[in-house]
């Protein structure tokens, strides 16, 4: 993917069933851009991104990220910020779909 390429979020959106859906968009040396799509209840289990730091976006619905630094739910165009060491585990606790963009970016000194 060119550095000028412009992506169309919404139309990255797909949802599954029977598990999350994760869609990796960008990667460079430092960084990495993905989108993940959640039914209402899907969750992901608890996991880390050690020596990256996590920039969540909400697209759709609403996301409750645990444990990190403690509970929190992120709504549509809401953001939050993750130090990757945390373990954290989204789950969609909406009744609606439920997207959020993350940008995991390599801590300067990993």
């Amino acid at each position: 993917m060119e550095n000028s390429q412009i992506l169309d979020l919404v139309g990255e959106l797909r949802y599954q069933s029977d598990s999350p859906y994760t869609k990796k968009l960008y990667q460079t040396e430092r960084s990495i851009v993905m989108v993940v799509c959640l039914e209402p209840g899907q969750m992901i289990p608890p996991h880390s991104h050690e020596n990256r730091e996590a920039f969540v976006v909400c697209l759709e619905g609403e996301v409750r990220f645990t444990p990190g630094e403690g509970p929190a739910e992120v709504k549509r165009n809401e953001m939050r910020f993750y130090d990757g060491a945390s373990a954290i585990s989204p789950r969609n606790v909406g009744s609606e779909r439920a997207a959020f963009l993350v940008t995991l970016v390599r801590k300067k000194h990993a």
